[in-house]
This record gives structure tokens, sequence and C-alpha cells, in this order.
């Protein structure tokens, strides 16, 4: 009985997060989910300026990514991990010293893996299985980003000064 519970346990924190914010996105009109409060908008200005700095691909999608994967960066199983993407090993789900070392993870993996750069990201993402969900892409198209986050890579660089 106590192996059981224990099981159950186990399975309970991996999954958990995952369902609550599947069921919650339900739960929005239309389908949507939009940023709930301004702190979490700051980590995630400040995650999305670090994926754009370190040349992240098709960035506003890794950030929907992130998004699903730690629940607006809420999931304290995740976060403490400082794991954004949720990736893992035999193990059970990795460690990071800080989650700008999850981002370079991100950063070799999509670099080893993502090696047809004219294929649409989300058709990577579910040709890869990235997710064990085969409506992962569809579920991350629906997240609505504010704008700052989908505009070209060229507007979140510094101008040069001029001299």
């Amino acid at each position: 009985m106590i192996y059981s519970n224990t099981i159950k346990w186990r399975l309970l924190k991996q999954y958990l997060p995952k369902v609550l914010f599947f069921i919650s996105f339900f739960a929005f009109p239309q389908n949507k989910i939009y940023a709930q409060t301004t702190s979490t908008r700051t980590l995630l200005d400040t995650v999305y300026e670090y994926l754009i700095a370190q040349e992240i691909k098709h960035p506003d999608i890794v950030l929907r990514q992130i998004i699903v994967e730690t629940g607006w960066l809420k999931s304290p199983y995740l976060m403490t991990k400082h794991n954004l993407f949720a990736f893992r090993n035999s193990k059970g789900y990795m460690s990071f010293p800080t989650w700008q070392h999850s981002v370079e993870f991100y950063k070799k993996w999509q670099s080893t893996y993502y090696l047809m750069e004219k294929e649409d990201y989300y058709t990577f993402l579910t040709r890869i299985k990235y997710a064990s969900s085969p409506t992962y892409a569809a579920y991350l198209k629906k997240i609505q980003l504010p704008q700052k986050f989908t505009q070209p890579k060229a507007l979140f660089e510094m101008p040069s000064p001029e001299h």
C-alpha cells in the first residue's frame, strides 16, 4: 500500500501542474491565454530578451513553450530546478544552476535537432514529438502574447551609438 501511494504521489507531482494548466486553458474565453501579473510579465520580458540574446530561433514560439511547460513561470517544481522547458533525462526532470542555463541547453538542443530551418517550427515540434500531446502545437498557437513578443528581432536590438 505504501509503495502504491509513493507511485501515486510521484505521478501527481509530475503531471498535476500540466493538468491544471491545461484545465485553466479552457476556462478562458475563446480558449485564449493571457499574461496575468506584472511580475510574471517582467520575468517574461527578461526571458524573452535572453532568448533573443542567445539567438534562439523562433523566440515567440519558444516563449510559448516556456509558458506551457512552467505555467506562466509559476510551476514551483520546474522553477526551483531552473528548468524552463521541462527537459528530462533518465532520472527525471533536469536541474540547471540558473534558468539562463536551461535556455543555453535549449539553444544547443535546437542547434542539434532543428536542421531544416525552412520547416515551420510548429511542424518541427510535432514531427519530433517534443511533447506527448498530439495537440501541443495547436495549443501553443492559442497562447496570445503581447505584441512586443511577436515583433521582428530588430526591434529589440539596441541602436548603435552615433559618432
